[in-house]
This record gives C-alpha cells, structure tokens and sequence, in this order.
C-alpha cells in the first residue's frame, strides 16, 4: 500500500450544508434563539446572526460587489467580523480575513495580491487604527472600492442595503456551490512573503461539521478563545465548530489574560481553548487561583486547567485532540477524536479525515513510500486549496494531483499518520536527520519549560549541532541537566541537544503574534552567545 485512504465521506453523518451561507442558514435554522455569539455586554443568538449577516451582504450587493469579489475582513474577534465573513457568502463574494497582527505595509500587500474589492473594518484596537490604515493605502489599490468601519460609518453603511429585496440575497447564497471559491486565507511564514490559499466554500464549511464532532462539541458548549479568525483554528476549529454543534462563542478580541479568567468564570465556560504560551500566562497571572472556573468540562490530563483548584468535575473522558494540518488544508488533515485514549493519542497525529487520501514520497525521487517509511507528506481531499493566489493550479499540485506539504513524516501499518518535521527544518548531525519538531513537542510536558526552540548550528565535526533553547516558567531555576535527562528517557540519544541555552521571558524574538519564533534572529543570538562563551548559560549547559 503507497496510498493511504481516509473513510469515504459519502458515508460521514453529521454533515450539513457545505457553502457558508448555506451553512448559516442550517445552524440558525436549528438554533434560532439559542445564544450564538457573546462578546463584552453584547449577545448575539443564531437568528440575529443570520440578520446582521443579511444586511453585510444586502450592503454589499446594494455596493455594487458581485459574484467572486474579495472582501476583506480586518478586524479583531467582535460579531461583526462573524457577521462580515458570512456576509460576504452571502452575497456570493470571497471572504478574506485579514491579520490584525500586520503592520500597514502588510496590510496593504495582502489587499492588493487578493485584489480586495471591499474592507470591513473598526476604527482602532488597541493602539492601531485601521480605518486610518486602509485610508493611507487606498491610493495604492487599484481594486479597492469602498472601506467601512464598526465605530464609523458602519451603522449608515448597513441602512444603506435596506432597499435590497431578502429574496435576492437568498437566492445569490442559493447560487453559490461547495466547489465555488469562498475564502482566501494567508499563511504566516517568518521569513518569506505569505502566500494567499485559495480554498472552495467546501473547504471551511466541511471542518467545520466534522471539527464539531471531533472536539465533542454539542448545544451545551460555551467555548472561550482568543484565537482569531485570520488563523484556520481561530476559524474553523473555534468559531464554525462551535457554531455547528450549537454552541456559544464566548468572544475575546485579542488575548489579555486577566480578562480571560474573569470571561471564563462570569460566562459559565465549559471549553477553554489556548495556546500552550497563553495558557501558561493564565496560569502565572495573580487572579488565577482565585478565579471561579468550576463550569470548565473539557480539560485534559495534567493540564493547567485540569490542576485548577476550583475545576473538580471535568469530563474524564475527554482529551485535546491531536491533529495535523496546515493553511492549505484549512485546519485538521489527520486527527484524533476527543474521546481517544491519551495514550494513543501521544503516539501519531491520528487518521486521515473523510474523503482524504496521503502519499510518502522520496524528496529526492519522487518514489512512493510505503507504511513506515519516512519521506515528504503529500495530500489530496476535500479540505485541501483550490490553489494560491496569483498561481496556475498545475503548479501547486504534482501530476497526480497531490499537494507537497514539505513536511515530513509517516504512516504505519494500522493507518495512523506521524508528522516529524519540516524537510526545510530538518537538521543533519553526525550522517543522521534530526526533527526540530520532536524534541519541542517532547518538552511540552517537562514541567519547567515555558518555551522551547531547537536550532540546528554549523559544526566542523557533526555537519550541524542541536541546540536548544529554553525559556523556563516562574519559580524553576535554569538547569541543563535536568532537561538532557528528561529528553534521554523520551528521545534516542543522538536526537538530545549538544548545547542548552536559556533566556529570559520576552527574550527569544517572536512574529508580531507571539506564535512563531523568529529563528534567523534567535540564530544571531545563539551565535552572540556561543562566541562570547554564554555568560547567561548555567554550568553544564553543553550536554
């Protein structure tokens, strides 16, 4: 077998409408008066999300936008936003979520490569104002129309599509199929310009349906996250999975962990879900042993949230899912269930999902691998992109149709996928390849660290060196030892870093979103450091 086959989706139950109007229509048919959206003081239900989402796109339509226009949508977590990606489904436009975490000159690269017909925006956040923004780049968009803003002129804005007939709104998402173009996500690369995935409305709307099952979602689930809807998770796993179970979005528009705890306790939250680095900042911040979570259900583990004092009734059979995934498969391409064992669910990414297939090749040849042979993940399938923008589909597929992930990794004889690292990150040391991916992975459950990244360094006698660094949490004092040792039980011995450096908190260079880190940065400093005999290092640092 070189081919592997996910379940035929002909056979999946649970999938409704595969558009994004379609969708709404579904769950705000189902879940009229049930509580849809919360966000500060104000509450959304499913019927009044359809009615905002309704005037988006009568708004649009009376504008002027047609059937596969772009519109972009910059804003931070808020209904409105919610209100504009469906909106634009409506209307029969592609919804183009725009990172809140760009500088304006970002900004203004992603409106001009999705040739963006209209914004949707809000006045500020924070310390940005990116009415302002679009404003200052408008000249420079030949495509952009017209901008609005929630603080402005939006309120006048949606009046103005009033003498829009609802029959013609409903008969353009009634227009729209699943292989239609419906959304352009952009990938947030550290190095090279982002690219713009262009996904079908089957796409998003399909992981919406099965992400609802695989995270154990129903009507009763008030879900809190900060993740915003620019990512796939934000969107698909946070904001249309909880949606299709019927559950409620409690909102927050960026990520401030006071607020969170009292959000989560004054919500009555069942599902809280994070990033490793912000549940970590939950946790070390003063309100949080205080803080009333007793509602929270699904935790997991020896998790945070597991060990919190007020937590003492949580679902014991439900675990995080693990998945694999990228932009270009909007989300989850292989995954397990909430209800998986955890000791299966630390051994593989999990199975295909329905309707997917996956090849491992040779980087090199091209061959075709079979079960547990190690080469690049290829993929086909429902939720994999149209192709990126401004590119011929014949050049983001191979000749069987396939979608070279560079990443690398596996698949076994019972059918579960291990991913093992990036093909660019793999490191060579001493003739064998090393996975940054696996030791990070492997040091999410040692208890001291906050943070790690693995570096491959030059080196005279091994080709490359594996350096880590580690950002320990408060109250743990930086010991190398203790870390080589926890990595030797879990890792083969070539596989543990020669050097371990540690840094303060804030201190490793990160993306603008405090998700990625900046390696050729980290690099500078690692150098800095191992040239200067690393002051900061505590002795026994070199393993």
């Amino acid at each position: 077998m070189t081919v592997l086959e996910g379940r035929p989706l002909s056979g999946e139950e649970g999938i409704g409408a595969l558009t994004l109007g379609g969708f709404l229509y579904e769950v705000a048919g189902r879940h009229a008066e049930r509580e849809a959206l919360v966000f500060g003081d104000v509450r959304w239900t499913y019927a009044e999300l359809l009615q905002r989402a309704e005037r988006v796109a009568a708004a649009l339509v009376a504008g002027g936008t047609a059937r596969f226009s772009r519109v972009g949508i910059l804003m931070g977590n808020r209904p409105e936003a919610v209100a504009g990606l469906f909106g634009a489904a409506l209307a029969g436009a592609v919804a183009v979520p725009i990172s809140t975490f760009s500088p304006r000159p970002e900004i203004g690269f992603f409106l001009a490569h999705s040739a963006v017909d209209t914004v949707l925006t809000q006045v500020e956040m924070r310390s940005r104002r990116f009415a302002d923004d679009v404003a200052a780049l408008a000249p420079d968009l030949p495509y952009l129309r017209r901008w609005v803003a929630v603080g402005d002129d939006w309120e006048a804005w949606l009046d103005s599509g009033d003498a829009v007939p609802p029959a013609l709104i409903r008969a353009r998402a009634e227009q729209v199929v699943p292989s239609d173009e419906g959304l352009i996500i952009y990938s947030s690369g550290t190095t090279s310009q982002p690219k713009g995935v262009l996904h079908c409305h089957r796409a998003p709307t399909l992981q919406f349906w099965l992400q609802a099952r695989i995270f154990g979602r129903h009507d009763r689930t008030r879900l809190w996250t900060s993740l915003p809807m620019f990512w796939t998770a934000g969107l698909n796993t946070a904001m249309g999975a909880t949606l299709a179970a019927g559950g409620c979005w409690v909102m927050q528009e960026w990520f401030d962990p006071g607020p969170a705890l009292e959000l989560m306790a004054r919500e009555r939250v069942t599902e809280p879900y994070t990033l490793p680095h912000q549940t970590a900042a939950l946790e070390e911040h003063p309100g949080w042993t205080t803080a009333d979570l007793s509602s929270l259900r699904c935790v997991f583990g020896k998790s945070a949230f597991a060990r919190h004092p007020s937590v003492t009734n949580p679902d014991t059979s439900w675990n995080m899912p693990v998945a694999w995934g990228l932009s270009e498969t909007c989300t989850g391409f292989a995954t397990h269930c909430s209800s998986t064992r955890r000791e299966l669910l630390q051994s593989s990414s999990g199975r295909l999902i329905p309707g997917s297939r996956l090849r491992v090749v040779d980087p090199d040849d091209g061959r075709e691998l079979g079960p547990g042979q190690v080469g690049e993940l290829t993929i086909a399938g429902p939720t994999v992109m149209m192709r990126y923008v401004g590119y011929d589909q014949r050049d983001c597929f191979d000749p069987a149709g396939f979608f070279r992930t560079g990443d690398v990794g596996y698949f076994d004889a019972d059918g579960f996928v291990h991913w093992t690292g990036r093909r660019s990150e793999m490191i060579k040391s001493a003739g064998a390849s090393v996975s940054p991916a696996e030791i990070e992975v492997a040091l999410r459950a040692c208890p001291p660290v906050k943070l790690a990244r693995v570096l491959g360094l030059p080196d005279d006698r091994l080709g490359q060196k594996v350096v880590l660094c580690v950002v320990t949490k408060e109250g743990y004092r930086p010991d190398a030892g203790r870390i080589a040792a926890f990595l030797k039980e879990r890792i083969a011995a070539y596989k543990v870093p020669k050097e371990i450096l540690f840094f303060e908190d804030g201190e490793i260079p990160m993306t603008g979103s405090d998700t990625k880190v900046r390696d050729k940065e980290l690099m500078g400093l690692v150098l800095d450091r191992l040239t200067a005999g690393d002051p900061k290092a505590p002795k026994g640092a070199t393993t």
